[in-house]
């Protein structure tokens, strides 16, 4: 009972993960299998480095001891399931993907061994899934970034030593304000940190997939309704033809064909074809606007502020996004302390690449 509810924890987490991989989703049988044998694998190499060390719970050995330990374990299990899943590992946030996948099978397994040597067996495991899980996670999507760089695009081995210190300190950080009573009440904030920096990281590399679809006049498919919605271009269509792709809701004014985005729908076209912006704050900015105004030097791109749509040619729209989002990529690199890790990561191989 114990294993099947951890286990079963750790699938509800594997197809959250998954549900991040926006444009090209991985098997998910594949990355059930990789989660049960790269973390049995990681497990196994963290047990028989721990044989040669001693380790006390004290601030400095979470980071130099336990944390160098389990990341360098989760990254070598990673090359290890590389061998077998090469076929599947060809987009660029694959890397975060699949260490993640490892990560989470090496923490249920740990919850398991916890959890059978506690009485309180259920409440262990709901209580580490909520936090230990989710930090296992966290600690690992740098070693996933610089390792798909280094097998798919450059050969990466200063990245790969820079992600695993990342991870390690990462990881210490954890475990030393745990560790520590007079650094508990730092957990939270350094959990938040920990996790929000690892959102990041992905959505950095989806902005480089060459897997994402470019916005053409084709992309949206009629769902056979229509909406009530103003084309502020033309002002003429009441009951534009309503259209979708992915989870974009739109319209299409019959009279002079521009696409009509509405009010949370630009938050999700934000979020698939400009990933590295924050899409909530970018649709948060735009309704804040008390006048329409155009959004590209072209005159093209047109939000209006009354009606908080968004109106433009699908192609024209489709090129203004493009270009942004190689703009929003390259001020991301272009910051000082974050920018140098990120390109040092690997990062500066990407560039103008999209894999």
């Amino acid at each position: 009972m114990i294993i099947g509810f951890a286990a079963l924890i750790g699938v509800l987490y594997l197809m959250k993960i998954r549900s991040y991989d926006m444009y090209e989703k991985e098997p998910l049988l594949t990355l059930l299998a990789v989660a049960i044998f790269g973390g049995i694998t990681a497990i196994a190499i963290s047990l028989f480095l721990y044989d040669f060390v001693e380790v006390r719970h004290n601030f400095l050995d979470a980071v130099f001891k336990i944390g160098l330990i389990e990341e360098a374990s989760k990254l070598l299990a990673l090359m290890f399931v590389y061998l077998f899943i090469r076929k599947d590992f060809n987009e660029i946030v694959d890397g975060i993907i699949y260490i993640t996948a490892i990560s989470l099978g090496f923490a249920v397994i740990e919850n398991v061994f916890y959890a059978l040597k506690d009485d309180q067996a259920i409440l262990t495991i709901v209580m580490r899934s909520l936090t230990a899980v989710i930090g296992h996670i966290a600690f690992s999507g740098y070693m996933g970034a610089a390792f798909i760089i280094h097998v798919k695009i450059h050969r990466n081995y200063s990245g790969l030593l820079l992600a695993l210190a990342l991870s390690a300190l990462a990881h210490g950080l954890y475990d030393g304000v745990l560790f520590h009573e007079r650094l508990n009440f730092l957990f939270i904030f350094v959990f938040i940190v920990l996790v929000m920096g690892q959102l990041w990281m992905l959505k950095i590399l989806l902005g480089f997939s060459a897997f994402r679809e470019e916005l053409t006049d084709a992309s949206f498919t009629e769902t056979g309704e229509t909406v009530s919605l103003h084309c502020p271009h033309c002002a003429l269509s009441e009951k534009p033809k309503a259209v979708q792709f992915w989870n974009i809701r739109a319209a299409i004014c019959d009279f002079c064909g521009h696409l009509l985005v509405h009010n949370q729908n630009i938050k999700h076209l934000t979020a698939y074809f400009r990933p590295v912006l924050n899409a909530r704050s970018f649709t948060k900015q735009l309704t804040r606007k008390n006048r329409s105004e155009f959004l590209d030097s072209n005159q093209k791109i047109l939000f209006d502020a009354k009606s908080m749509t968004l109106c433009a040619k699908p192609a024209e729209l489709g090129t203004w996004l493009a270009g942004t989002n190689i703009a929003d990529r390259e001020r991301i690199l272009g910051l000082p302390l974050v920018g140098f890790i990120l390109k040092h990561l690997g990062m500066r191989y990407l560039m103008p690449l999209r894999v």
